[in-house]
């Protein structure tokens, strides 16, 4: 079933698409918050936009680099170019973020808590990146407890052929490139775009271990996507998303001494690599429009991914995940009601399975372990948004029901409030909950009645704009606030998984934006993050009690540049001594560490760009990661041609 589907997948690249969550490139509309298209003032949410055009004339060409200015959001690189990262929503944990490509989940049902590696993906197929921070179960279902992280792809424009060439080259012997063509031909618009990126890396063993020798630690990555439609009426269309990505990367390996004091040693190994890394996804879709308020549609689809680890040549360990979905939704803009205006509202039905097929061999050929299961749920949302007088009012409810542990039912209602026509307050609550594994029910240590995490969430915010600096806009200034609850966490309690945690978050976040001149935008910011386990009484790791953001902007001519500032500060995590070793379970304080990034970039032509972007610029030292190396001063040189 697996090879049919990849199969259908590249048969279907020839075929067509517009995805269902597509975005209006011009203005601040966006859908991710509720799945109504609305401008982004206008809703009570923690909402970013990351244009990946900006982002590309900036070099930062990955997704983790795109993504590692966003408050609120902790961007954790476990090493360079390639590695494994996490992302860390509203101070929740890396798996209580849910990922969308176009809409479409992506989360890996195959790893044990069905997480997201941000870490192989680039950029260039993308027009935009959404990022919604704060529970979303309401609108998306299960693992939204910290917030939703959604990839628009890039459709086709006007002109039946335009085509982007991206190249760079640099630090750690990196290349990347990518190439895409789109256009209209007629009743028929698609938009292709290939990928790839190769890196040497650096050893991921720290400097300061006795283990470090040097061995380069390099990855590489490769991807095509297609976005295809066809309006085979003015009531009717087909479309089509499909996107297929190999990577691999080589890494370091922790042995475990089986004696006292039950140590873990990082061996160098130039053997042992992630061999296999790969993710296809499709999904086809038809809109009948049955008048100007009123709409269906219909998608089908799903999603494969495979992971394979290997040492010395021999494989290891493998991890397998599908996941298959249809679902119908209707789209009602019912225009004025009584003293509500502008009332829009979404209702849909999913079915969906997930299977994975797990073989372990913990630094030997497999299999120890052996994990095969599947689950299946059906699922029903409704969102709604409307005005009364100066209030913005949205609200969304789900029902999700899962084979195994029942009915989860969740919902969220906002409120934003217009005080002037340059300042808004707004609020939220929300319910949200994460759905058990099924590596944590039916793997060797699993627990097949476990029952969901379950969380809840409540958040102020303002927002305020004034005319300075001879700027209609010259100040910018934003506050928010979050409490969230999290109860039923599952971990392990003795040696098989149970819902034993409970945790306990708050979240502080202030900005700043002045544009003292019409070609300088100088931005600040500050995240405050207090995120208790309340069971254990201690922090949750990787999450930094303080983090700032400085930045400055330049749009001068045919000059753009920029310079940025992190500072990281102390956080809880795993920590490995110099020898290598580490006990078992033992937690301490990383230390702080700042990040200096810039670029500078020039048009040639309006065709033409070519762009130089330094990383980790003043060449500091870290682990962003305890026990694993973060990248040294890198540069790349880039040329991005628009013909």
């Amino acid at each position: 079933m697996r090879y049919a589907f990849k199969a259908a997948l590249f048969a279907a690249v020839s075929l067509t698409a517009l995805p269902a969550f597509a975005q209006n490139a011009e203005g601040e509309l966006v859908v991710t918050a509720t799945r109504i298209k609305a401008p982004i003032t206008n809703l009570p949410a923690d909402v970013t936009i990351v244009d990946a055009d900006t982002a590309l004339s900036r070099g930062q060409t990955t997704l983790s680099q795109a993504l590692e200015d966003t408050p609120g959001l902790g961007v954790v690189q476990a090493g360079g170019i390639g590695q494994q990262t996490s992302l860390f929503a509203g101070g929740a944990n890396s798996y209580h973020a849910l990922v969308l490509f176009d809409g479409l989940r992506i989360n890996d049902p195959s790893t044990p808590n069905s997480s997201f590696d941000a870490g192989q993906d680039q950029v260039n197929g993308l027009s935009r990146i959404e990022i919604v921070e704060g529970p979303m179960s309401a609108v998306f279902g299960s693992d939204a407890l910290g917030g939703v992280i959604n990839m628009i792809a890039r459709h086709g424009r006007d002109g039946a052929l335009n085509a982007r060439l991206d190249v760079a080259a640099g630090s750690l012997e990196t290349m990347q490139a990518a190439a895409g063509v789109d256009g209209t031909l007629g009743n028929f618009r698609y938009a292709i775009t290939a990928e790839a990126f190769a890196t040497d890396g650096f050893d991921l063993t720290p400097r300061r271990m006795v283990t470090h020798t040097g061995n380069e630690d390099g990855a590489r990555s490769g991807a095509i996507t297609g976005v295809f439609d066809l309006q085979l009426a003015p009531t009717f269309s087909f479309d089509l998303l499909t996107r297929h990505r190999e990577a691999r990367a080589d890494i370091d390996v922790f042995d475990f001494e089986f004696a006292p004091p039950f140590r873990e040693y990082r061996d160098e190994s130039v053997d042992a690599e992630i061999a296999q890394n790969d993710l296809s996804l499709a999904r086809l879709g038809a809109t009948w429009a049955v008048s100007d308020a009123l709409s269906f549609r219909a998608t089908f689809g799903g999603i494969d991914q495979d992971r394979v680890q290997e040492r010395f040549g021999a494989l290891t360990d493998s991890f397998s995940g599908q996941r298959r979905f249809g679902d119908l939704t209707l789209d009602w803009r019912a225009g004025d009601l009584g003293a509500l205006r502008d009332v829009a509202l979404v209702a849909g039905i999913t079915d969906e399975r997930e299977e994975v097929a797990i073989a372990q061999g913990f630094g030997f050929p497999p299999p120890f372990a052996f994990t095969r299961a599947e689950q299946k749920q059906t699922s029903a949302f409704v969102t709604a948004q409307g005005r009364a007088g100066l209030v913005n009012l949205t609200g969304a409810a789900r029902i999700d029901d899962y084979d195994g542990f029942g009915t989860q039912t969740t919902w969220r209602v906002g409120a934003s409030l217009e005080a002037t026509d340059y300042a808004r307050i707004y609020g939220a609550y929300g319910t949200s909950f994460r759905a058990p594994s099924l590596y944590e029910r039916f793997s060797s240590a699993g627990a097949p009645g476990l029952d969901s995490e379950k969380g809840e969430s409540w958040e102020l915010g303002a927002e305020a704009r004034f005319g300075a600096f001879g700027q209609a806009v010259g100040v910018e200034i934003n506050g928010l606030y979050r409490h969230t609850v999290l109860r039923d966490m599952i971990d392990f309690a003795g040696f098989t998984y149970a819902n034993v945690d409970e945790a306990k978050i708050d979240t502080a976040e202030v900005g700043l934006a002045l544009r003292p001149a019409e070609w300088l935008t100088l931005h600040g910011g500050y995240i405050y993050t207090d995120a208790q386990d309340t069971v254990a009484g201690a922090q949750l790791l990787r999450r930094p009690e303080n983090v700032w953001l400085v930045s400055a902007d330049v749009a001068y001519g045919a000059f753009n540049g920029r310079l940025s500032w992190r500072s990281v500060g102390a956080r809880q995590d795993f920590l490995y001594g110099d020898d290598s070793f580490g006990v078992s379970g033992l937690i301490g304080e990383a230390p702080q560490y700042d990040v200096v990034r810039a670029s500078l970039g020039y048009e040639f032509s309006t065709s033409v760009q070519a762009y130089i972007a330094a990383d980790n610029l003043l060449d500091e030292t870290y682990e962003a990661a305890s026990g694993i190396a973060s990248a040294p001063r890198s540069v790349m040189f880039g040329l991005r041609l628009r013909p």
